[in-house]
């Protein structure tokens, strides 16, 4: 009984993740013509859920940050080393992949850095609190939680992950070659939750991530 409520209590959580956005799109114009608004419901929305994910997975959240606290250095050792791997590792895939296909462009990245010159500091707040908390409670707690085979749950979380960047729908060869980096974000991810067994471990690696990108935007590079 106890593994059918886990199960059914993940699929509803991931499902809610995907089709929210979805539901959103009915009563909001594309987030590409967005204005600041109507970012700012969607923020809304969004915070709303990660606010029920929250208090659904709240008691093992909290247990994973009082490990944290009590032992900050060792989780955040592991964490800037996970960051390093998920840097080399993207820099190596993505250099393979120009050098096969020159035209080769992310899918989602001209979206995020015309967002960011738009709504700055709102874009900010989603990306540095809502979408690194919300993806790892689905990608990794969910996940984790329904696949007990930890080589299984690596590889699947990472490549669904990977498809969930590209907006679900896979047109053409660019989007093929972006999911080849973010399924490897995703198993890196992964494994750092599965290593430590700590959520605060991935959101750690995700948010030194965030904040490599957001340098290079600032840089212009």
């Amino acid at each position: 009984m106890k593994n059918i409520n886990t199960l059914i209590k993940g699929i509803s959580v991931f499902l809610l993740y995907i089709l929210v956005p979805y539901v959103l799109d009915m009563f909001l114009p594309g987030i590409t013509e967005s204005t600041t608004i109507e970012l700012l419901y969607r923020f809304i929305f969004m915070f709303l859920l990660l606010l029920f994910f929250f208090l659904i997975y709240k008691d093992d959240i909290i247990k994973d940050i009082k490990a944290f606290i009590k032992s900050p250095g060792k989780i955040l050792l592991k964490s800037l080393l996970f960051f390093l791997f998920l840097i080399i590792g993207i820099m190596v895939i993505s250099s393979v992949i120009y050098a096969i296909n020159p035209s080769f462009e992310y899918t989602n990245s001209g979206l995020i850095d015309s967002l960011f010159q738009k709504n700055f500091f709102i874009m900010i707040i989603y990306v540095f609190f809502l979408t690194l908390f919300t993806e790892q409670i689905v990608f990794r707690k969910v996940f984790r939680d329904i696949i007990k085979n930890k080589y299984f749950f690596i590889i699947f979380s990472g490549i669904i992950y990977g498809i969930f960047q590209v907006g679900y729908v896979i047109t053409g060869i660019n989007d093929l070659c972006t999911i080849i980096p973010f399924a490897y974000a995703g198993m890196i991810l992964s494994t750092s939750y599965e290593k430590t067994d700590n959520l605060v471990t991935p959101c750690l690696v995700y948010l030194f991530y965030d904040l490599f990108l957001l340098s290079g935007i600032l840089l212009g590079l």
